[in-house]
């Protein structure tokens, strides 16, 4: 609300109240009629987008990730890993199952900046145009050797954007690779920094690994049990000592740190104790389920499953101390 005191035209002074929400104020004068002058209320809308930069002052590399195979088993071979040396893999940008559009690599303001930038019209990175889509032939060429992405340059950011959108072959960072592998991981990226902590990380997990292993290294059972669960598959009860050894060392070499997990496990000679009780016919195995051969109960609490885990913690219970003991005793003679 304003106030005038004086107008220019009337000569005389006024005390009017100015409400400018509304269309038209009518001016009282003595002796006239009052005076209706309408209000110009043009208003000026002033819209501002502040487009904010995606792009960073990193370099990423996009490593291969070799995976041994039956035939290839030496790491200086030209196709150790499953791709030859002078292999190239491309990558598109991924399509969503349901309606068939293009998965969204970039963030809206993501596009809003890279296509000014790039000089771009506007919604030209849009997933949904019908003709002359940015996507549709778009490729991102990866190598066995390294490859580099300078993610301050707006086609090197977009690659990058594009790989981390094929989430079943690109682990985003060496810290997934490790702590949620996936069999299907071909890459991985890794930045200068994650390179960094990895290989301090790699190298504690490293130096506690031989010193895991040498506490371990004449303990053939459960060397045979670490190699079982590593390898997913049985290893015979005849395998010798220093195939155990030899086969320890090559898992160490690949993953320190999920040998170190294993070995780590506070149910770890437990465990043990269990599988060499199946061996010897002590626990009977019916799939995943292990039962007491003796009264077939078994090892768990009601309402649970007798799979190894439970039956681990299940013999470890305080009131089970008798029946762990009657199970190495039982052990110890077929032994003998």
């Amino acid at each position: 609300m304003s106030k005038i005191k004086d107008t220019e035209n009337l000569g005389i002074d006024l005390d009017i109240d100015l409400d400018f929400t509304k269309d038209e104020i009518k001016i009282p004068i003595e002796g006239t009629e009052e005076k209706v002058v309408k209000l110009n209320k043009k208003i000026t809308e002033v819209k501002t987008d502040i487009l904010i930069s995606c792009l960073k002052n990193e370099i990423v590399n996009v490593k291969f990730l070799p995976r041994e195979t039956g035939m290839v088993s030496n790491p200086k071979h030209i196709f150790y890993g499953g791709m030859a040396e002078n292999a190239i893999k491309y990558f598109t940008v991924p399509i969503l199952e349901s309606g068939g559009s293009y998965v969204n690599v970039l963030t809206n303001q993501e596009k809003a900046y890279l296509e000014d930038i790039m000089g771009l019209e506007k919604n030209a990175l849009s997933v949904y145009l019908k003709n002359d889509n940015y996507w549709e032939n778009y490729t991102v060429r990866l190598t066995k050797g390294d490859n580099l992405f300078n993610l301050d340059i707006p086609d090197d950011y977009i690659k990058y954007k594009v790989l981390l959108a094929n989430k079943d072959f690109i682990a985003p960072s060496i810290f997934v690779l490790k702590d949620k592998p996936k069999m299907t991981y071909q890459y991985v990226v890794v930045s200068e920094g994650d390179s960094n902590k990895s290989n301090l990380q790699d190298l504690n997990y490293s130096m506690k690994s031989y010193m895991l292993l040498g506490k371990l290294q004449d303990e053939k059972e459960t060397l045979r049990y670490i190699v079982e669960v590593l390898e997913g598959r049985p290893v015979a009860t005849t395998t010798t000592l220093e195939f155990l050894q030899s086969r320890i060392q090559k898992f160490i070499l690949a993953d320190a740190k999920l040998f170190v997990k294993i070995a780590e496990d506070p149910t770890l000679s437990t465990r043990v104790l269990l599988r060499e009780c199946v061996d010897s016919g002590i626990i009977r195995r019916r799939g995943d389920f292990l039962y007491n051969a003796e009264d077939n109960s078994p090892l768990c609490l009601v309402g649970e499953d007798p799979t190894l885990d439970i039956a681990s913690i299940f013999i470890n219970l305080p009131r089970n101390q008798q029946l762990k003991l009657t199970f190495e005793a039982k052990l110890k003679k077929n032994k003998d």
